[in-house]
């Protein structure tokens, strides 16, 4: 398509269209010191349909030194789903606690 199409069209390119996604705020749901339970965390809360990912992966398992700075290993989720995640976890250990 042309550029001159787009002037009189409610049609929006994808790059328009992305950024309504990216304006929800990224806030931190738990810190974590092995990439072990980080990961386990991240697929209890897949598993319930909450989008989370790990932050500062690489940086930690590179150089596990830094594992202290900027709070380490963290899974971030968006600020809408945070007390949902929140409980989801809550949840998933309580009743861990219950079977063991």
């Amino acid at each position: 398509m042309k550029k001159e199409n787009y002037k009189n069209s409610t049609y929006l390119p994808p790059t328009h269209q992305k950024i309504s996604i990216m304006e929800d705020k990224i806030v931190t749901l738990k810190n974590y010191d092995s990439m072990v339970e980080a990961m386990f965390d991240q697929e209890v809360l897949r598993a319930n349909h909450i989008e989370c990912f790990i932050n500062n992966e690489q940086v930690v398992e590179l150089y596990p030194m830094f594992a202290d700075i900027d709070e380490g290993l963290k899974i971030v989720v968006f600020e809408k789903d945070l007390e949902k995640a929140q409980k989801v976890l809550e949840e998933y250990y309580r009743s861990a606690e219950k079977s063991v």
